[in-house]
């Protein structure tokens, strides 16, 4: 590939750095012992301010897929691995300063061109304070420019996987079983060792997914999970 000269600014670039290599797939297709996060535990693991999460989430730029209204006032929302890859991701490009504004720019772009999960789907690389993105055929493309080339240096993304993993282990005498904490969720039923509301499930079997499909979505979960949710009384 053949690499194409910055403009100059009249500073020195900072060496190309690969922020997101690409998880690929669907929502929750990962090969990690993952969880669903709360908004305080994604945003403690990214570094930011739960507040920060709610905005991400109101403005469409980063929306949990369990976004409930309790009340008018409380809203659980519930991360994934893949989403909570994402948060990091965010959070890594705003710490490398890169503006929030164009950060979603560059996302609304690639959800233009159909792609589910911008952030973790695609590879992005960041100069100086602007993001570049991989295009189909493996070229560089500047945010700002698209069509300009550039050669990254890649940053591994295991390490924030594997930050994530580590941040909960679930037992496995968990497995299958359903419990309430007071004042967890509402005190809604949810399955041990996760903070996966049972009607969260239900609504998902309810909409045809079959169990492993379920799992697909949730991989913290089990199949002793998935049948003791459908079996629960709501």
């Amino acid at each position: 590939m053949k690499a194409v000269m910055l403009p100059s600014s009249g500073r020195r670039w900072q060496p190309y750095t690969l922020v997101s290599a690409g998880t690929g797939g669907r929502r929750g297709m990962v090969d990690a012992s993952v969880f669903m996060a709360t908004r305080e535990k994604a945003a403690a693991l990214a570094g930011v301010a739960p507040s920060r999460l709610d905005y991400w989430a109101n403005t469409g730029l980063l929306e949990p897929s369990v976004n409930d209204r309790l009340t008018p006032g409380r809203v659980i929302r519930l991360y994934s691995f893949t989403e909570l890859l994402a948060v990091l991701i965010v959070a890594e490009m705003r710490g490398r300063g890169v503006s929030l504004q164009h950060i979603r720019t560059v996302v609304d772009r690639v959800r233009a061109r159909g792609v589910e999960n911008p952030l973790t789907e695609v590879r992005y690389a960041i100069v100086g304070r602007s993001l570049y993105l991989q295009d189909e055929q493996g070229e560089w493309e500047d945010g700002h420019h698209p069509g300009q080339g550039v050669i990254p240096e890649v940053l591994d993304l295991r390490p924030l996987q594997a930050k994530i993993s580590d941040a909960s282990r679930r037992p496995k005498s968990a497995f299958g079983q359903i419990e309430r904490r007071r004042g967890a969720l509402g005190s809604q039923p949810v399955l041990s060792g996760t903070r996966i509301p049972v009607t969260t499930v239900r609504r998902y079997l309810d909409a045809g997914y079959s169990a492993a499909e379920v799992i697909e979505e949730f991989p913290l979960l089990e199949l002793a999970d998935v049948e003791a949710a459908r079996a629960f009384a709501v």
